[in-house]
């Protein structure tokens, strides 16, 4: 039994602490490139890495090769050293890949070298869905989601994930996909309804009643410790009601989790849940 708490334990700091990657490759980048997000303090939700570029003029050249959101043109642009060369459409949480058709990255500047290889962009990447509108609003009692998917293959469900600060985030419901055997090339809508009333703050005491666990024998101990963090988390959900519900006086937010048959696991953007 312990081994299992320390496995869970491992998996859920891993995750927490596990940094996200994407690979990129082609264009005139000489070789593969693991771009890392945050790697540029100054630009901390950028995909950051150094590379080697060719150039017609002036040869091999090492620059900073980046994949960023920008909010004016409401696209990804793959730059080099701050230049962008590709850019994306794709509204979603994280770049585009290139492992299928449903993304594409389009030539956004002249190349600096002669014959461009095609471009890869692979890891961390959104894929397979293709999301069109997100919207999440509070109404009555009930928080509603409703969104459209312009493209699936390959899907099995979405997760209807919330969160109190925008980065943390819980799972609250689900929806099967309504693509026949989760592949389609119209629009498709969805909606989910449940309570505005999920806390979310009593999460993070799961992990804590697990260190417990671990460090401890005697089972009297355990139940002590148990006990005590319940009480705790009783005690937070209480005094914290207004700011662990979800609901439209606070800052709130929804993002959609898209995952495939093989349980591959992609995000939505991150909407913000508006108020009645």
């Amino acid at each position: 039994m312990k081994k299992i708490y320390t496995l869970f334990l491992t998996i859920l700091l891993y995750s927490t602490v596990a940094a996200q990657t994407i690979t990129v490759n082609g264009g005139c980048i000489s070789a593969p490139v693991t771009l890392t997000l945050g790697a540029n303090p100054e630009v901390p939700e950028a995909y950051v890495g150094m590379g080697t570029i060719n150039t017609t003029d002036d040869g091999p050249v090492s620059a900073e090769i980046a994949i960023l959101w920008d909010n004016e043109t409401n696209s990804w642009d793959l730059m080099y050293d701050g230049q962008p060369y590709f850019t994306s459409t794709a509204n979603t949480s994280v770049p585009p890949g290139t492992a299928s058709t449903v993304f594409s990255w389009q030539t956004a500047a002249a190349a600096p070298c002669a014959s461009p290889a095609a471009l890869s962009v692979t890891g961390n990447v959104a894929l397979w869905v293709t999301f069109g509108t997100i919207d999440a609003y509070v109404k009555g009692n009930n928080l509603h989601v409703n969104w459209t998917t312009e493209k699936e293959v390959n899907n099995d469900h979405f997760e209807i994930e919330a969160s109190t600060d925008g980065e943390n985030f819980t799972t609250v419901g689900n929806v099967k996909s309504q693509a026949e055997n989760g592949n389609s090339d119209i629009t498709l809508n969805y909606e989910w309804t449940a309570s505005s009333n999920l806390h979310l703050g009593v999460f993070p005491y799961i992990a804590v009643v697990l260190i417990l666990l671990l460090l401890v024998r005697r089972r009297k101990t355990i139940w002590l410790a148990s006990a005590v963090i319940g009480l705790i988390a009783v005690t937070q959900l209480s005094c914290k009601k207004d700011k662990d519900a979800v609901s439209g006086t606070e800052n709130y937010y929804i993002r959609i989790a898209q995952i495939d048959k093989d349980g591959t696991k992609t995000y939505s953007k991150v909407v913000r849940v508006n108020g009645e």
